[in-house]
């Protein structure tokens, strides 16, 4: 959850502070420090606030660490909340809310050696993500126009149509119109997105359609593409959650695109 960059477990909540204010800001651009920490009686702490409002990925951020081997108790939290809203990746600018009672971290270290604080136990929480589909459209129009390129096709425009099907599935529409020299056609790429109980997207049943030589041309090169993510899963939650599980957890669609779910640790 949060690497600290030292092999020394921090000796209080001001240096704790300090360590997971640099921790962040080497994976993010913010304004001001985004952590918080209100001591109780160190390592039991009152909170930590984290906010990331406004902030943006730094380029070429290696993932977060995970630690391997034994852990040993950390920190206990008694409420713990995040914000991010907007938080900017690349092209995509999404909102975050995580708030949690009764937290307990562990702490171990990576194949540096160096200390990571995962998530152990939460009494209850709740975590809400949501983005624009304005903001979806344009990484699909980027991914399309991207692959078409390769072989002299330009892409003019994508227009994104998701329609909801269950709490948990969407019906998902692109249109697009493709060109090469001077012949156009307009394609449509169809396909199904379904969430799971871990905040595990799985894309699935994915088409591309068109009439005419252009259309036929653009579909054979999309084509691969979607075999390759046809079928797959991809990990909204990539983070250990340790004795914690998700629960009612719901995908909704209306001008943004929202997830939420409850979690906690069984009693």
């Amino acid at each position: 959850m949060f690497p600290l960059h030292t092999a020394t477990f921090p000796s209080s909540a001001s240096d704790l502070e300090r360590l997971l204010n640099e921790s962040l800001q080497q994976g993010f651009d913010t304004d001001s420090p985004p952590v918080a920490v209100h001591d109780q009686s160190y390592p039991h702490l009152e909170s930590i606030a984290v906010s990331l409002d406004g902030a943006r990925l730094r380029p070429d951020t290696p993932p977060p660490p995970l630690a391997s081997g034994e852990t040993t108790p950390g920190l206990e939290i008694d409420q713990f909340t995040l914000s991010a809203s907007p938080l900017s990746l690349g092209p995509v600018a999404l909102d975050l809310s995580l708030t949690a009672r009764g937290v307990q971290l562990r702490q171990g270290t990576d194949a540096e050696g160096q200390i990571v604080l995962s998530l152990d136990r939460a009494a209850e929480g709740k975590i809400e993500i949501s983005l624009a589909q304005t903001d979806l459209e344009a990484l699909v129009f980027n991914l399309a126009q991207d692959q078409a390129k390769k072989q002299g096709i330009t892409v003019d425009g994508v227009q994104l149509k998701l329609r909801q099907q269950n709490a948990r599935s969407l019906a998902a529409e692109v249109n697009l119109r493709a060109r090469k020299l001077f012949l156009a056609a307009s394609i449509k790429v169809t396909g199904q997105l379904e969430l799971d109980d871990q905040l595990n997207l799985r894309v699935f049943d994915l088409n591309c359609l068109g009439d005419g030589g252009i259309a036929n041309m653009a579909c054979g090169i999309l084509k691969p593409y979607l075999q390759k993510i046809d079928g797959r899963e991809f990990s909204l939650m990539s983070l250990p959650l340790g004795e914690v599980r998700l629960r009612d957890v719901q995908l909704a669609v209306g001008d943004r695109l929202s997830i939420t779910a409850e979690f906690g640790s069984a009693s």
